[in-house]
Order: C-alpha cells, then structure tokens, then sequence
C-alpha cells in the first residue's frame, strides 16, 4: 500500500517542527527561502500570500517578524486540521484544503494580486501528479503573479534517480526531479523561472524513516546494502554512520514569474 502524504503530516501534527532534528522550524535552515520571498514582495506588492501546505504557519510567523507588510493578507492552507489549529497569530487566516485544489477566490479579492508559496510539499504529488498540481496552481494566477517555493530537486540525474528509488523501495508515492526536468514541468505549466538555488538539503535518518514511513528495519537493511552498492562515491548524497545510514533530501529554491 502506498503511503499518503496527509496520513504522515497528520500523524505527527504538532510535533511535525520537531522531525528532521527541527529542520522546518529553524529559522537558520529557513532563511535564504524568507529572503527570496521578501525581495519578491518588495517588487511584486502582493495584496494576498497563499503558503500552501504552510501547516502551522511557521514561514509566515518569520515573514512576519522580518517586517513583511501588515496591509498583505496572509493564508495558511493545509489538509492537516491539527497543524492548522497550531496557527496562532492574529494575522494568519488558517483555511483547509490542498495544493490541488485552493482556489483564488477564497484567498483574494477580484482586484487584488496574488503571491503563493510552498515550501517541502511538491514531492507529495508523486511523478504523476506534479504536472496536474502545477497546472492548477498555474490556473489560479493571473499573468505576472509570482510562485516562490522550496522544493525538492536534484542538481544532477543520478542523485535523482537514487533518492526516488528510495522512496520506491519504501513504498512511498514521492517524486523529485532533477533541475532540468523540474524547469520543464514549471514551463510546461506557464511559469518561467526568473532565478533559482540551492538550499540546505534535510537529513533522513534511517531510524526516523521507520517511524515516519512505517518501513521494516528488513527493508531498511535491504535499502542500506542497495545504497553502499550504489552511492559509496557520493557522500553528498548519503552516509553511513554506525549503524543505519543518512540520506540527504535535496532543496531547491524557485521564483517563478506566471506567464
């Protein structure tokens, strides 16, 4: 049975921050993603911010103390009702639904101008949804409206390969997709990619991986000895510690201009 997204962010609900050894709730780990993101509100003057998949609206709470404008309106949408429950500042407006299926009325007015952005939840869609979510997003915006976001994706194709061959052998319906196929799904979905880098990439750990994908450590020793064949050269993509192994999941930071 494939493992679904919702199920893995709902079970760990509040303590999702606490996953990764506290990636996604560190603001150091954060803040190349929150400085693209100011720079693009500083030329773009959005009306309304939707972060999808924003959870407890972490990115928000550090845009916010970096002095993001207080007329912007800024929406929270997520599946998980438990992480939305964890929204607790005055100025974020927490609304249920998915990357898939938000719509623009519900985020801004019929004059206003829309900005979304999205950190860690394009590999949820798997290889065959991140077209039809891409397009949907895409379907929202107007021209020359602006998609920042944090994705996972590879600088080169065997990194690529190796890492969606873990989520294969574990059983789980994620994709990521070297930069140029990355570049050409936005394209195909009428984005253009006006600038884009790397980011720190988050450590899975093998014993973390048990817990958050309910994997066998059988499968998980099967998954080691595949990885030492495999990957002993690049240590850029995993490491072998004592017992178990660290594989990296590699971000990428995309603006990204409707066309």
């Amino acid at each position: 049975m494939v493992f679904d997204g919702k199920q893995e962010k709902q079970a760990y609900g509040s303590s999702w921050a606490q996953q990764a050894d506290g990636y996604f709730s560190d603001p150091e780990m954060a803040r190349d993603y929150l400085v693209a993101i100011m720079r693009v509100i500083s030329d773009a003057t959005p009306t309304s911010i939707a972060d999808l998949g924003g959870g407890t609206g972490f990115i928000f709470e550090q845009l916010i103390e970096a002095g993001i404008p207080e007329n912007i309106r800024l929406v929270v949408i997520d599946e998980s009702e438990e992480q939305l429950s964890q929204c607790l500042h005055s100025r974020i407006m927490p609304m249920k639904g998915g990357f898939q299926s938000f719509s623009r009325s519900e985020v801004v007015d019929e004059s206003g101008k829309l900005m979304v952005i999205s950190r860690s939840v394009l590999q949820y869609a798997g290889f065959k949804g991140q077209k039809p979510w891409l397009n949907h997003v895409r379907g929202q915006m107007q021209s020359g409206e602006w998609f920042v976001h944090q994705s996972g994706c590879t600088e080169d194709l065997f990194f690529s390969q190796e890492i969606n061959r873990l989520f294969e052998a574990m059983n789980v319906d994620k994709w990521v997709p070297n930069y140029e196929a990355f570049e050409n799904l936005l394209h195909n979905a009428r984005f253009e990619v006006i600038e884009s880098f790397t980011v720190h990439s988050v450590g899975m750990a093998s014993e973390e991986l048990i817990v958050r994908y309910g994997v066998s450590r059988d499968n998980i020793e099967k998954i080691k000895v595949a990885l030492r064949s495999s990957c002993a050269h690049r240590p850029d993509i995993v490491v072998f510690p004592p017992t178990g192994f660290i594989f990296n999941f590699p971000y990428r930071v995309l603006l990204c201009r409707a066309v």
